[in-house]
């Protein structure tokens, strides 16, 4: 569940004394936390008089079915970085999303969005604002609504407020969706025979062989559209190499990188694609 968020009282009063930072921390389940090693309790979590500067943020899930969550954060006097995190028994079906603020020398009011998967379509005040990545898109200051959509994924909605002389980063992390693979129906050939034929007459189906990849090879999971884009590097901006459908096999070429991207053969050519997508066999 998602609530509002509004950050304000962003203008320094004293160019010599740093004001304190808040910092707000929610997860499902609850977690303890951690900063810079120390021990805060548990979430939901609220420090407004926090000192500005890095720290390194932990969120230990109360059960160990859940991997921990670490991320490093910059706390700016007069603001609050606000963390949500849903945790799952995936890093995949994990969902969340990070709010904070950078100061602006220029004095204009921008929103930049990242997000895991990359190139999300974006909505902002549910008009249609491009793919993240975004860096510092000009906005008008106030509240406003951002939507993250990606096939695969669960949608993602959160109510943001920008402020001028910032720049509003809003880092989202999408839960995918459980892909389950049906293996499609067997086929079977049914025949009329001679009241005088024998069992070993019966006409057989004749099936056409079908070429089988051999592992280690991929499979092409739920899209939300049937298909997938192969690329040539390994990235969700390279060139497109076509595209495979759902439930198709790909020959793994034994070669990944940490962003979860595999290497594969496409029509007799190297290209990759992304892991979030894809079940590798070996």
């Amino acid at each position: 569940m998602f609530f509002a968020i509004f950050l304000g009282g962003c203008t320094p009063k004293d160019l010599f004394v740093k004001a304190p930072a808040g910092l707000e921390v929610s997860s499902n389940p609850e977690s303890t936390i951690f900063i810079n090693g120390e021990n805060k309790g548990q979430t939901p979590f609220k420090d407004n008089n926090l000192k500005p500067g890095s720290y390194t943020l932990k969120l230990l899930p109360v059960s160990s079915d859940f991997l921990p969550y670490e991320t490093s954060i910059e706390l700016v006097s007069h603001t609050s970085t606000i963390i949500s995190r849903n945790f799952a028994l995936s890093d995949l079906e994990t969902s969340g999303y990070t709010l904070e603020l950078q100061e602006d020398l220029s004095g204009g009011t921008y929103l930049s969005v990242i997000s895991d998967p990359d190139n999300i379509n974006l909505f902002i005040d549910d008009a249609p604002s491009g793919f993240t990545p975004v860096s510092k898109m000009a906005i008008s200051p106030g509240p406003h609504t951002l939507k993250a959509i990606s096939p695969g994924y669960f949608d993602q909605t959160l109510p943001i407020n920008t402020v001028t002389g910032f720049n509003l980063i809003v880092n989202f992390k999408l839960a995918g969706r459980t892909i389950t693979l049906t293996p499609p129906p067997v086929a079977t050939a049914t025949a009329t025979s001679s009241p005088d034929a024998s069992p070993s007459s019966t006409p057989q189906a004749s099936l056409t062989p079908t070429l089988e990849v051999q592992k280690p090879y991929v499979i092409i999971g739920e899209t939300g559209t049937g298909w997938l884009r192969i690329r040539k590097e390994a990235s969700g901006s390279s060139d497109e190499l076509g595209k495979a459908n759902t439930g198709e096999k790909l020959k793994y070429l034994g070669d990944s990188t940490e962003l979860g991207w595999y290497k594969i053969e496409f029509e007799g050519s190297i290209g990759w694609v992304s892991g979030k997508y894809v079940t590798l066999v070996r």
